[in-house]
């Protein structure tokens, strides 16, 4: 498992990817925490054959906070960044509470993805881990399952998580 920073005008975001050859999953935490909310899901998604990545966001865990001064960057940007770093055009993202939001600011941000986006709403993490993994592991590279619609997005709950 690489550990690293990722050096992105304005910011340095602290990521862990398993740099495997399976699908990358990227997954995105609350407003609260870090990339380490996603530790127990590591050994699920790993052992299915995805690639793991996770990410301290911006102002949040390893990664710092802006000096004054810097440009505002959005989640959305600092994720694209991320994956233009790691050299990954296709993934799934899995986002909980404002990680959430980020999923769907990113695939309204960057048009030219297409993605597959569903809400859970899951109290048992392992359980849930293993259905993310069994409907991601029968895809090779990220879904192109249709346009995003504004009017689902609109409906997620703040403590819903976003699998895209």
């Amino acid at each position: 498992m690489r550990e690293a920073y990722a050096e992105l005008p304005g910011v340095r975001l602290w990521d862990r990817d398993s740099e495997g050859r399976g699908s990358p999953v990227v997954f995105l935490h609350a407003a609260t925490g870090s990339r380490r909310v996603w530790e127990h899901q590591e050994d699920v998604f790993i052992a299915a054959g995805l690639r793991f990545i996770a990410y301290d966001r911006r102002g949040f865990g390893r990664t710092s906070v802006d000096p004054p001064g810097t440009p505002p960057g959005t989640g959305a940007d600092d994720l694209h960044g991320l994956m233009d770093h790691l050299r990954t055009d296709r993934f799934h993202m899995v986002g909980t509470g404002a990680g959430a939001f980020i999923c769907i600011d990113y695939a309204l941000s960057f048009p030219f993805w297409r993605f597959c986006c569903s809400r859970r709403a899951r109290t048992r993490p392992r359980g849930s881990s293993r259905r993310i993994v069994t409907r991601l592991s029968r895809t090779t590279t990220a879904p192109a399952c249709g346009r995003l619609e504004t009017t689902s997005w609109r409906r997620a709950s703040a403590w819903a998580p976003m699998i895209c």
